[in-house]
């Protein structure tokens, strides 16, 4: 370790003199930090990029592409509006339906007249013995309920009047629906299908069921037998198990007898909701170009590098934020990568689709992209036309937007301009292939939407970063040196200074 000592012989100031030689040393250590400040920089607004891209590829765009998003449907009921409502699915085939309720579907039900008394269905099956509200006799330590001839065991010790309601409910071969009244433990059992049937049950003697069914006669329980919906639908007579039950899509749900007057039901497409949905996607689209082409054509101010250490101290806050502000500007202008996904972005929303032998775009439905100041935003140009095409043919529209291509050679079939590919499928590749040239450029992630993910080592900028921050620390040792080897020079001047003034004192 060098001592240093400051000029008390010479009255030179040594620090104020070392620091302003270390100045010139230090210019190229701060442009090496100021490039890895860019670096960084850069890096962070590729990822706000990525962010966008990947939040538009994976959670709007797949929501856009579910069944229904464009290819909504609705049915209206008129004639006998009370006695059926429906509801239209996206695979419901547009056209007319009449339907005639002959007869209501009804459950096969038993259920208990008189009941065991007020019950705390929370007990187990042997304390409520036990209490001489249950009686039943065990069969290899295992309690049976048996019904429409399906066995299930209970554990005495284990099982309650609720575990053992939720055991029937879930058992698919018993085919009921289990209930039980704490207040006056009656027990009800309900078919789940509606048939011509009945339903049977254990009664016999030390059965567990016996305390709330006693036996199948009229006397000790209601015995309702079960029967099939009957109806005609367009004018033909059908059965159906249910009450509620889909015909070419549409949800019907039958409420009461017809007696004579027709419910008659329309199934058309629900423009305005397609439309809202297509607004929806357009500036979710348009908002994510915008961004990236903000960036493409931010204004670059090369004068303004990264303010080193030295200068912020200098300079005060609002001065600081300002200078960044123009810093961090047009880092990522013209940038090759974002450019390409612009140009495939637009492409794939321009380029025609060939659905059953016909090119169709979206210019057919009245969607344009803006003037040159747009810089490739959809528009939609004539909603009237846009209106009635959707309403001429829905399904064109729909394709448009979620075929799904045939093709299989690799490189075509992700292509921005595939004429096979609806256009959600094309943009979703296009983004996925940005998304991966910036991972392989900047280290951003694939599938994270979070500002903190973070970089991969493996990246192109990373790898930048790892080689200035070397330079950096390697230059730092440097700078030490140097400053030292001054201090040791401007030390051994004091020294023969002292030594001069102390031989002359000899002579004096």
């Amino acid at each position: 370790m060098v001592t240093r000592i400051t000029g008390f012989t010479s009255g030179l100031d040594i620090d104020s003199l070392v620091k302003d030689l270390m100045k010139a040393k230090r210019a190229p250590l701060d442009k090496l930090t100021q490039q890895k400040t860019t670096l960084e920089w850069q890096r962070e607004q590729y990822r706000d990029l990525n962010i966008k891209m990947i939040d538009l590829r994976n959670n709007k765009l797949f929501n856009y592409g579910l069944e229904g998003s464009l290819n909504a449907k609705q049915v209206s009921v008129s004639g006998n509006s009370s006695a059926v409502s429906a509801k239209a699915s996206s695979s419901a085939v547009t056209g007319a339906m009449t339907i005639e309720v002959t007869e209501l579907g009804v459950n096969a039900s038993v259920a208990s007249k008189t009941g065991v008394g007020q019950v705390d269905k929370t007990k187990t099956l042997a304390e409520l013995k036990a209490a001489g509200v249950l009686d039943y006799t065990l069969d290899s330590g295992k309690v049976n309920i048996t019904i429409n001839n399906k066995t299930i065991q209970l554990d005495e010790t284990k099982d309650t009047l609720n575990s053992m309601v939720a055991k029937i409910n879930a058992n698919k071969e018993m085919n009921v629906t289990a209930y039980i009244d704490a207040a006056s433990g009656k027990l009800s059992l309900t078919s789940k299908t509606m048939e011509a049937t009945t339903i049977t049950w254990d009664s016999s003697t030390g059965s567990l069921l016996k305390k709330f069914l006693p036996s199948t006669l009229p006397a000790d329980v209601d015995t309702k037998s079960g029967s099939t919906a009957k109806v005609v639908i367009n004018g033909i007579a059908v059965e159906r198990n249910s009450n509620t039950f889909t015909e070419d899509g549409v949800e019907i749900t039958l409420n009461a007898k017809s007696n004579g007057a027709v419910s008659n039901l329309s199934i058309k497409s629900n423009t305005d909701s397609i439309v809202d949905s297509l607004k929806s996607f357009i500036k979710d689209y348009n908002d994510l170009l915008e961004s990236v082409n903000n960036k493409l054509n931010e204004e670059r101010y090369r004068s303004y590098a990264p303010l080193t250490s030295a200068q912020k101290e200098e300079m005060k806050d609002d001065e600081i934020k300002l200078w960044e502000e123009k810093a961090r500007s047009g880092l990522l202008r013209r940038d090759p990568t974002l450019s390409t996904v612009v140009d495939n972005l637009r492409l794939s929303m321009m380029t025609s689709v060939t659905i059953d032998g016909k090119s169709v775009n979206l210019a057919s439905f009245g969607i344009e992209t803006g003037d040159w100041q747009q810089r490739g935003k959809l528009v939609i140009k004539d909603e009237a036309k846009l209106r009635a095409a959707i309403e001429a043919d829905p399904n064109a529209f729909e394709k448009l937007f979620i075929q799904q291509t045939k093709e299989t050679d690799p490189a075509k079939k992700t292509s921005a301009t595939n004429p096979d590919s609806g256009l959600f499928n094309r943009l979703s590749n296009v983004l996925m292939t940005g998304i991966e040239s910036l991972s392989s450029k900047a280290g951003t992630s694939k599938v994270s939407t979070s500002k903190d993910a973070a970089f991969l080592e493996s990246s192109l900028i990373s790898e930048q970063l790892r080689t200035l921050s070397t330079r950096i620390s390697d230059f730092n040792v440097r700078m030490d040196r140097w400053e030292t080897s001054y201090y040791k020079q401007f030390t051994a001047m004091e020294k023969a200074m002292n030594r001069y003034q102390a031989q002359s004192g000899l002579f004096s």
